[in-house]
């Protein structure tokens, strides 16, 4: 829990004002179990009065950030497929890891956890493993056997669309062993508990995307990577070889890497439809 150190109160009740829980009793210097530790109160404080459940506080510095820079940063920003045989030094890994505890999630909680795979055998089996789950169950779909009942139960799917892809993924793995991971030297895999009503899905994409984002000011590239995140679904032999937890779900996979190419220009896309009421 967070602490309150009355000593130093003004009682200015900007805490008190702001908790979204109404946890804190700011007379008996006290934050009931309904606190849902979102770190308000800790920084909120003028005084410094209350401190974090985790770690220490830090005066927040004004961003230099303006809306025309993010909105050119983020111009910029492009999936990378193609990467250096470079490997990304620890302390670098720190950094992204490190700067997680800043980013929101979804349900106020952090109980996603991450695994980095680094080793060039693991990613490989990494990569293997994710294109059998792919191309297994495709085989299955476009047989000859089984068209017949998907054309009557799902009439809406592309079967000739499927067999394409299916050929095309066996064609590549002749020539190309890294057609999922893209020889990229580190995949970040965040999972968690199996939570029927819970929020991780998001809390991995948030934490994912923001990772991303902060990748590149390091020089780094990156990709979501959503074949290995269905792959794991079905298949055991994947979750068992990057040790995930068989209580676990693996709800994002981010690939890292140096870059090999440069962009040079803005491409265009389809802004989002919108709809005021």
């Amino acid at each position: 829990m967070p602490t309150i150190h009355l000593e130093n109160c003004t009682t200015c009740m900007k805490c008190v004002n702001d908790c979204p829980a109404q946890a804190i009793d700011i007379q008996s210097g006290t934050i009931d179990s309904n606190c849902i530790h979102c770190g308000h109160c800790v920084a909120i404080c003028p005084e410094s009065t209350i401190t974090p459940d985790v770690g220490d506080i830090y005066p927040l510095k004004k961003s230099k950030i303006s809306a025309g820079d993010y909105q050119d940063f983020s111009a910029g920003l492009r999936s990378t497929r193609k990467y250096m045989k470079k490997e990304i030094p620890q302390e670098t890994l720190d950094l992204l890891l490190d700067n997680m505890k800043h980013y929101a999630s979804a349900s106020n909680s952090r109980p996603l956890k991450i695994t980095i795979v680094r080793s060039p055998e693991k990613i490989q089996i990494l990569n293997d493993l994710t294109l059998d789950a792919i191309i297994k169950p495709l085989k299955m779909i476009v047989s000859p056997w089984i068209r017949p009942f998907v054309r009557l139960f799902a009439p809406k799917m592309n079967i000739s669309n499927l067999a394409n892809h299916k050929d095309s993924f066996i064609e590549r793995r002749k020539t190309n062993s890294s057609i999922v991971c893209h020889n990229a030297p580190v995949v970040l895999l965040f999972h968690g508990r199996i939570a029927k009503y819970g929020m991780l899905e998001a809390d991995a994409n948030i934490w994912a995307t923001n990772t991303t984002n902060h990748a590149k000011t390091l020089g780094l590239g990156s990709c979501f990577i959503g074949f290995i995140v269905k792959a794991a679904e079905r298949s055991k032999a994947l979750r068992s070889e990057m040790q995930i937890p068989k209580d676990h779900k693996i709800y994002a996979a981010l690939i890292l890497g140096y870059p090999k190419v440069n962009y040079q220009n803005e491409t265009s896309r389809q802004s989002p439809a919108v709809k005021y009421i």
